[in-house]
Order: C-alpha cells, then sequence, then structure tokens
C-alpha cells in the first residue's frame, strides 16, 4: 500500500524559528529578572548590615557616656539603683535604674528615675527606705512615671537619721500601694534597689 506524502507548510519552519525566538527572548528575559531580585536582595542585605551595625555603634556610645555619667555620679557620693542582674558596674541600656542624691543638711533624698514602664492600670509604684530601728521601714510615697521625659524624680523628706545598713527599693505593687514593707514585697516585687548604705543622716 503506498503512503502518500503529506507537503509541510511553507510557513512551518519559520513558525518554529519565530517561536523558539520568543523562548528564548522569554528565558532571557526571565534571567535578567532573576538577576535583577538577587543583586535587590544582596543589597537589602548590605543595608541591614549598615544598619545593624550603625545601632551597635549608637549603643556602644551610649554605654560609653551612661557609664561615664554614672561614674561621675558615684564619684560626687550618689547612690544607684538598678534592677536584679544589672550589676553596679554595667551600662543602662533599654533597663529601668534610678540615681539617689541625699542632702544632709535639709535631711532631704531626691531620688530620680527612668526607663520605668508603666506599671499598668491595677498597678503602681511605690518607694521604700528599708532598715531598722524607729521609723523603719519608711514609706515614701508613690512614684509616677513621666512618659514624656522618661524619667521622674521624688523628693524624701526625712525626720529622723537614716540607720546604717539602709536599702532604697522601688516597689511594682498593688495600685495605691501597701501600708508595711512586707505587705508590698508579698503583693509586688523589687524593681529597683541600692546597695545597702552606711547611713547617710544622722543626728
Amino acid at each position: 500500500m503506498d503512503e502518500t506524502k503529506t507537503a509541510l507548510p511553507a510557513w512551518l519552519p519559520w513558525a518554529t524559528t519565530a517561536c523558539l525566538a520568543a523562548l528564548a527572548a522569554g528565558l532571557g528575559e526571565l534571567l535578567v529578572i532573576e538577576r535583577t531580585r538577587s543583586q535587590l536582595a544582596r543589597d537589602e542585605s548590605l543595608l541591614s548590615q549598615a544598619s545593624l551595625q550603625a545601632s551597635r555603634n549608637q549603643l556602644e556610645a551610649e554605654r560609653i557616656l551612661s557609664k561615664r555619667e554614672m561614674g561621675e555620679l558615684r564619684a560626687h557620693g550618689a547612690e544607684l539603683l538598678t534592677g536584679p542582674g544589672s550589676g553596679f558596674e554595667s551600662p543602662f541600656q533599654s533597663v529601668p535604674w534610678g540615681v539617689a542624691s541625699w542632702d544632709v543638711r535639709a535631711a532631704t533624698v531626691f531620688i530620680r528615675f527612668s526607663g520605668l514602664p508603666d506599671p499598668g492600670a491595677g498597678g503602681s509604684y511605690q518607694l521604700w527606705i528599708d532598715g531598722s530601728g524607729v521609723g523603719y521601714p519608711l514609706n515614701c510615697g508613690m512614684v509616677s512615671p513621666d512618659a514624656k521625659i522618661d524619667s521622674g524624680v521624688t523628693v524624701v523628706h526625712l525626720k529622723g537619721p537614716v540607720p546604717p545598713g539602709y536599702r532604697i527599693l522601688l516597689i511594682d505593687g498593688i495600685k495605691g500601694g501597701a501600708d508595711t514593707l512586707d505587705e508590698a514585697e508579698a503583693k509586688g516585687s523589687i524593681i529597683l534597689a541600692s546597695l545597702r548604705g552606711p547611713g547617710k543622716i544622722s543626728n
């Protein structure tokens, strides 16, 4: 049986060539797009690394500045209040801290706080001077952090000498505060504390 040969259309080679050319062009375009995406990813990575390094440099500068300022405060007899695990030689970055400055002649202590978070609707900060003797532990009142300037200053007027071995404590406890230090510690937690002091004010 004879097979009839079918002649291919004259335009078929041209169409095939055109399809191959379009396919090659599409693949080339995809290659360019992929290269562009890779370059953008590399650029974004470099920018992220540069931003991270800039943040580290800023933190290091703040650490050096804070450590120098704290050293100056301590040299002038001020007391530092730090949280658990902060360490009195460590820089204070992104953590609450406080500093107490005594005026012996006026029987007054000025305590500045910084970095205190909002205690929330059901809580408040209460300041105490812990120690033994008449009038101690002393309830020094409530502390309200100032969100606008990230600090607050509490002035405490003392009626008598501060006993040796005292500690200044800032407690995050119940709203309105507690009547005794034992109650404050039982219902709250110590946020900041000073080292035990030798006694600042005497008769």
